[in-house]
């Protein structure tokens, strides 16, 4: 898919990807590579925030939808914000589970195409048990 990251703001997480290899026949963008870039755009920016608060989680993409209002042409971009974002990371500090959902706008040609809406689980880092650091129950 050739995604790569535009810009971090602090606020915003802008992300694109190449239209070659990601256009249909119609020489607009594949609905699934836009949604793939949403998805990948939202879990980006969550990460981050992770990051900055100093937590760690493994970020799990929950539910999703995404609706398409016009065909984006040209390179296209994903733009997440911290102003759409609901939910509580700091429940990670805590050692639980945290729900976040977010919108994550998809632009072509500096045109608005599509929104998705994602909702996504971070699960706590938790310590390795004997079996995850490669022990053997028998042993």
């Amino acid at each position: 898919m050739g995604v790569r990251i535009l810009q971090y703001t602090g606020q915003k997480f802008i992300t694109t990807m190449p239209e070659a290899g990601n256009q249909n026949p119609h020489q607009t963008l594949f609905a699934g590579s836009l949604f793939s870039l949403a998805t990948l755009t939202g879990w980006g920016l969550i990460w981050l925030m992770l990051r900055e608060r100093h937590l760690g989680g493994t970020i799990i993409l929950a539910d999703a939808h995404i609706r398409y209002s016009n065909p984006i042409t040209g390179r296209p971009e994903a733009i997440a914000d911290l102003g759409s974002l609901s939910g509580d990371l700091d429940r990670l500090a805590r050692g639980r589970k945290a729900r976040v959902a977010l919108k994550v706008e998809l632009y072509g040609d500096e045109k608005q195409g599509a929104v998705f809406e994602g909702v996504y689980l971070v699960l706590p880092a938790r310590p390795f048990g004997p079996l995850e650091e490669g022990g053997n129950e028998e042993e």
